[in-house]
């Protein structure tokens, strides 16, 4: 069975469009009709993954054609991951990446990142080194590193703290002054911070960049440093049973003050 002919079963099973399917994937209307009319062979691996991830299936069932739709099993997660609309979808996508790079050894976060160092030197030679810089507009005091896609290989300049794993940019005034409306901020890659470090935090839904506390009980705090956006702080009491995640540390020059309640 070909992987158009398996996607017709699972469209149809799900009453989609190949529209649909753009629309939910994020892949493009035309790269979708194109299995069709100009085959599949040279798909992208990151498609294949988005689809089987849509879908619920492995990829060797996927891409298999001696391999059928035949048995094949849903968990209770992945039929909950189908639910969530492409922003949802795409939240958990970059969280449980994040958690797989944070568990890889040295070495393997290095082979992991390789391909996309080599793309971003590929243009001249090699010769440049590029940082990611994250685009995904940000609500207020927020700061969205969600879509993988959404960024742009930025040069690496020497002004650039050499501990900077990505870069994102901020919106609102809720971290002012260390951290201006529209800045882009370093960020390592790390979620061992301590109490007064600045982080990019997902929770709750939400992804916001707030300066960290947490006390001898676990109870955290995450506060805005413009004490005017003090509605925007947030108490996640051990007990709530919410998790934390933090996509990294903001490298500021200094650490900023714990703000006057």
């Amino acid at each position: 069975m070909t992987l158009t002919e398996k996607l017709n079963i699972l469209m149809d099973e799900r009453g989609m469009t190949r529209g649909t399917l753009a629309e939910r994937t994020g892949i493009p209307y035309n790269t979708i009709v194109g299995f069709y009319t100009k085959g599949y062979r040279n798909m992208k691996l990151s498609t294949l993954k988005r689809i089987g991830a849509f879908f619920g299936i492995s990829l060797d069932i996927l891409c298999d054609d001696t391999c059928t739709l035949d048995g094949r099993e849903q968990s209770r997660t992945v039929r909950q991951y189908q639910t969530l609309n492409r922003a949802n979808q795409a939240v958990v996508d970059l969280l449980v990446d994040s958690l797989a790079q944070l568990q890889q050894p040295e070495s393997a976060q290095a082979a992991h990142d390789a391909p996309a160092a080599q793309e971003a030197q590929a243009a001249d030679g090699g010769q440049t080194a590029y940082i990611r810089e994250f685009l995904s507009p940000a609500a207020a005091g927020s700061a969205s590193p969600v879509l993988n896609e959404d960024y742009v290989l930025a040069i690496r300049t020497p002004d650039i703290p050499a501990a900077a794993d990505y870069a994102v940019r901020i919106a609102g005034n809720s971290m002012e002054p260390f951290i201006h409306d529209g800045a882009r901020v370093y960020v390592s890659r790390t979620n061992d911070l301590a109490a007064g470090d600045v982080g990019i935090f997902f929770v709750d839904g939400d992804m916001k960049c707030k300066q960290f506390f947490r006390d001898d009980a676990g109870n955290v705090r995450l506060l805005s440093l413009n004490r005017a956006c003090r509605d925007t702080d947030m108490y996640i009491p051990a007990s709530s049973g919410i998790t934390v995640f933090c996509f990294g540390r903001v490298l500021l020059e200094r650490r900023p003050p714990q703000p006057k309640c």
